[in-house]
């Protein structure tokens, strides 16, 4: 008997592959991708411009860096990192619909993007520990599935206008 079963329940292959999947493709696709297709909206509507959108853009790109540092050194299982990091992708993505303030908007996109990182790592984790459990190593390909889709699905959201 292994660790993981005395930890937790253990979860399906099929909960498991889906839990990772939806991660991802929210962490990526809202998190980290939303942006890009959302940047020429917020150029039509006057609330951004490019070298705004440049900012934005490497705010977000140092936020992963610094999640992707950090994940590790957290004291929380991956469980409960994934789960905070989701929480706050979120908080951070709708607080900024809240305000035009572009220092804000920086700071949130930074820490979307930490969140962001912090999700990628920790639902890879917890993941491809189970994967292995139940020896079916072709489920990695479902996980990792969750970022084109969170990419793609944010891109059609936003393009048909939201």
């Amino acid at each position: 008997m292994s660790n993981l079963s005395l930890v937790v329940p253990r979860p399906s292959l099929l909960a498991v592959c889906a839990a990772g999947l939806l991660a991802l493709a929210t962490a990526m696709g809202i998190g980290r991708f939303a942006f890009t297709p959302m940047l020429p909206l917020m150029i039509g509507a006057g609330s951004a411009d490019v070298v705004a959108g440049g900012w934005l853009a490497a705010a977000n790109y140092s936020g992963y860096l610094l999640g992707a540092l950090t994940t590790a050194r957290l004291p929380l299982t991956p469980q409960r990192t994934g789960l905070l990091a989701l929480a706050v992708i979120a908080a951070s993505t709708a607080a900024m619909g809240l305000t035009e303030s572009l220092a804000l908007w920086l700071l949130l996109r930074f820490v979307a993007g930490v969140a962001s990182a912090w999700v990628l790592v920790s639902t890879s984790v917890w993941c491809l520990a189970w994967l292995s459990h139940f020896e079916r190593p072709g489920g990695v390909g479902v996980l990792y599935a969750g970022v084109g889709a969170g990419i793609a699905l944010a891109g059609l959201y936003c393009w048909r206008g939201g």
